[in-house]
């Protein structure tokens, strides 16, 4: 459907690029913004310049924005090139994708955008960022006191900001499942082997030294053990290096893959494991569940937010809770196996958002997306 000039444009800035990019505000990015384009809004979304492949993707606009690795991102230059992107553009909503993003939200504002932010996670609570990095993102937080709309994933996150004094206008939106219908054809990279699976760059946060740890403790009192196999960018190679000591033959670092690779290796896992010492909305959990996977999941509030039994949880600072959570499942998959029609689809989180879009730059004469029966459809007439 062609887009009215009209229409409110709305500017997407912190994710690294779309499609098939690694990274939570990545994927929410890839599904989301298409249905927000399907109810009536011009979206354009800056990306790092690499994972950038085409100038449109299922009618989001993509720029291009340069990066370094300056105080351990590669986000800094694109975020400051997306200024002067948007000091062109003029968008009616500036949507930042993640926490850091927001680090220049006053720039905007002052340019008399609406500022949306999604807040994914507290990154500034990992151990990776030095006090310079820190402080960007503790004053990205302080800034969403200036937001129109902010979108915790997780009740525990809209906490959080409570706890900080930031109570307006916040709305809990989490992730979405995936439909991944079975692909003729398509194996895992690993098919024909037995193994337990997480996913996520290869970093303190998602804690992968406990997990290798404690899936050896496991496979030392399981014979035939499945291997550890962890897909996930390896990036960091100082946290990298740091795991070679704990390495066995039964643990594979697999690197990145694309995400359109991923249905099989979910579907083929014995178990998939989340043992991030912080988190947001999982992406990969919910990938997980929607495979059809067994998982286990770190005892953090944000997983809890999940409201799964008791059993599907571990301490994630313990080798020996990781084992014995290991074995549980291992040896009873299917009680570990969760019901996917527990969580959204994304046509209702581009509902939801949708309807914070209308509340601060209503569409005059577009689309609107509305739910039937969890259906995502487009009905013509004013909104808003």
């Amino acid at each position: 459907m062609a887009k009215s000039a009209a229409a409110p444009l709305i500017f997407v800035v912190g994710a690294r690029g779309v499609p098939d990019v690694e990274g939570g505000c990545e994927k929410n990015a890839e599904m989301l913004f298409p249905l927000v384009v399907a109810g009536g809004y011009r979206v354009t979304l800056v990306g790092l310049a690499d994972n950038i492949k085409s100038d449109e993707f299922k009618g989001v606009r993509l720029l291009k924005a340069p990066h370094s690795r300056f105080l351990k991102t590669d986000k800094l230059l694109c975020y400051i090139a997306a200024i002067f992107m948007a000091a062109r553009l003029r968008p009616r909503i500036v949507h930042f994708q993640g926490l850091g993003s927001a680090l220049f939200l006053w720039a905007y504002r002052l340019m008399g955008a609406k500022a949306v932010v999604r807040y994914g996670s507290a990154d500034y609570i990992v151990g990776k960022w030095g006090a310079l990095g820190r402080l960007g993102f503790l004053l990205s937080e302080f800034q969403l006191r200036f937001a129109d709309a902010i979108i915790a994933v997780t009740p525990a996150l809209a906490q959080r900001l409570a706890d900080r004094g930031i109570t307006r206008n916040i709305h809990v939106i989490a992730n979405a499942i995936d439909s991944m219908p079975e692909t003729a054809g398509a194996a895992s990279a690993f098919a024909g082997e037995d193994y337990v699976l997480s996913v996520g760059r290869v970093t303190a946060q998602k804690n992968v030294a406990n997990l290798i740890r404690g899936h050896s403790l496991f496979a030392e009192r399981t014979p035939g053990a499945p291997k550890l196999v962890v897909v996930g960018g390896l990036d960091e190679a100082p946290y990298v290096s740091e795991l070679r000591p704990l390495m066995t033959e039964r643990v594979l670092l697999a690197g990145r893959f694309a995400r359109s690779a991923m249905p099989p290796v979910y579907r083929g896992a014995k178990v998939y494991v989340n043992a991030s010492l912080h988190e947001g909305s999982s992406n990969a959990v919910l990938e997980a569940i929607s495979a059809g996977s067994p998982i286990l999941l770190s005892e953090i509030p944000e997983n809890r937010d999940l409201g799964l039994p008791d059993r599907f949880y571990f301490d994630p600072n313990s080798p020996a809770a990781i084992a014995a959570a290991l074995g549980r499942a291992y040896a009873d998959p299917q009680a570990f196996v969760v019901d996917p029609s527990r969580h959204m689809t994304w046509d209702i989180v581009a509902a939801r958002t949708l309807e914070i879009y209308r509340s601060i730059a209503p569409l005059e004469d577009a689309c609107a997306l509305e739910i039937s029966n969890g259906k995502a459809t487009i009905s013509s007439g004013a909104s808003g």
